[in-house]
């Protein structure tokens, strides 16, 4: 793994204006999100559902449009890039979506779905026709699923599609938003060997968008821990795992069930209370603090920031590293 960063966000923040009760109101989807991304590295983005971390991805490829903040990519800051060059730019830098049955285009077969952004970014006839085949290698398929439509494959093998698809103009890096989720327990390992067989054979970064700690524990270098908009836990993800500093972490990784039966039955499991604040009115000071069963007045009254130990794992909590969880309840 290179230690120079192919991505680089920067206080990144975006706000959606919406109609609430019949006023006019802001969702703080985004709320001044940081990290980077190392060549060759696969950084984990997990929360609950409606954190912010599909939007973050969707944002870094400006699918949706930042309020602001920087989103530098090879160098480049691609919040300054009209659209033309931000066209030329994802091709270096592609997403992997959640739903391949949405995002494929139900009437193109395989072999019209691969071709399509090789004839988009100019490839020839010949080439176009040479990378297909080759895509399909790379991802597993047999060349009869050229002819095939989207309906015709089970969900893990249109998500192979999917992969190729975002493949197939050779990206540096690849946004994989969820990529795994809908699919079956079995289904879901045999695509992340393959994504972790491509990382290893192409040298692909990736930022893997996830709610669920286990799925992306056996690919994961580093963990980001992202609650309402804000990111309050990153590191290497063995100490993410086995040393989580920030409650909401602890309760995360509470959740995920344990394979051993007995460890199963007697661990402790955090049940966080309440439900999630909204973003559009989301609590003073740290915003995980309405769930939180360690917070004080402090966490009310200011905002906890990012404090990073000398090795490299950060944490925004104002009360860090009580409640570890033991060495079996850590285990996922």
């Amino acid at each position: 793994m290179n230690s120079e960063p192919i991505l680089r966000v920067t206080d990144l923040v975006k706000e959606f204006r919406v109609r609430d009760l019949g006023r006019s109101a802001v969702v703080h989807a985004v709320s001044g999100v940081s990290f980077q991304v190392l060549r060759g590295e696969t950084l984990a983005l997990v929360g609950e559902s409606g954190c912010g971390k599909s939007t973050t991805g969707r944002c870094i490829l400006r699918l949706v449009e930042p309020t602001s903040g920087a989103v530098q990519f090879q160098g480049t800051d691609l919040l300054q890039l009209d659209h033309g060059a931000m066209r030329k730019m994802r091709r270096n830098l592609q997403i992997v979506f959640q739903d391949p049955q949405a995002s494929l285009h139900p009437r193109l077969t395989v072999r019209r779905l691969l071709a399509e952004p090789l004839e988009v970014h100019g490839f020839e006839r010949a080439a176009i026709d040479d990378r297909i085949t080759e895509l399909l290698q790379l991802v597993q398929l047999r060349p009869e699923h050229l002819d095939r439509y989207p309906h015709e494959f089970s969900g893990g093998q249109r998500q192979r599609v999917g992969i190729a698809r975002a493949l197939a103009i050779s990206p540096a890096m690849l946004v994989l938003d969820e990529p795994v989720s809908a699919l079956d327990v079995s289904i879901q390992a045999e695509i992340m060997r393959l994504l972790i067989d491509l990382r290893e054979r192409l040298g692909l970064s990736y930022l893997f968008i996830a709610h669920d700690l286990a799925v992306v524990r056996q690919l994961a270098d580093r963990v980001a821990v992202m609650y309402l908009g804000k990111i309050v836990e990153i590191g290497p993800a063995e100490r993410v795992y086995d040393s989580p500093q920030h409650p909401y972490t602890q309760a995360l990784l509470s959740a995920v069930p344990i394979p051993d039966p007995e460890v199963q039955r007697t661990r402790r499991r955090i049940m966080l209370t309440g439900e999630l604040p909204s973003p559009i009115d989301p609590p003073s000071g740290c915003r995980f603090r309405t769930r939180c069963w360690r917070a004080e007045q402090r966490c009310t009254d200011t905002e906890p920031v990012l404090t990073a130990d000398t090795d490299g794992h950060s944490v925004a909590c104002h009360f860090p590293g009580a409640d570890r969880l033991t060495a079996a309840e850590q285990h996922v």
